[in-house]
């Protein structure tokens, strides 16, 4: 993860379950491609990874609602302080794993 992804090719490596799974799922029309499967399953990793961070998904919809609709602070909806300190913690745990 320290290095820059190159955006032409990427390499994911899954379980044989998970890739089976996946293959099956796109056998049956829930994905038009392996790549879009992947891509979708990345997208729900997101959409879970933020509703923890503010607090659930149905604050995280309502978020997201009062942002397309522009009248909201983004500050007024996310307590900034446990955000930073998970973004803290993980960059040094980052640092940490590449021996710096």
């Amino acid at each position: 993860m320290n290095k820059p992804v190159n955006a032409n090719e990427v390499t994911v490596r899954l379980s044989a379950e998970d890739a089976a799974d996946l293959l099956s799922r796109m056998e049956r029309g829930e994905f038009a491609s392996l790549d879009e499967g992947v891509a979708a399953e990345l997208a729900e990793l997101n959409y879970r990874r933020a509703a923890d961070i503010v607090g659930g998904s149905e604050k995280l919809e309502a978020l997201l609602n009062e942002l397309e609709a522009e009248d909201v602070d983004p500050a007024d909806c996310v307590d900034a302080e446990p955000f930073f300190a998970e973004l803290r913690a993980g960059l040094k745990a980052r640092l940490a794993a590449a021996g710096e």
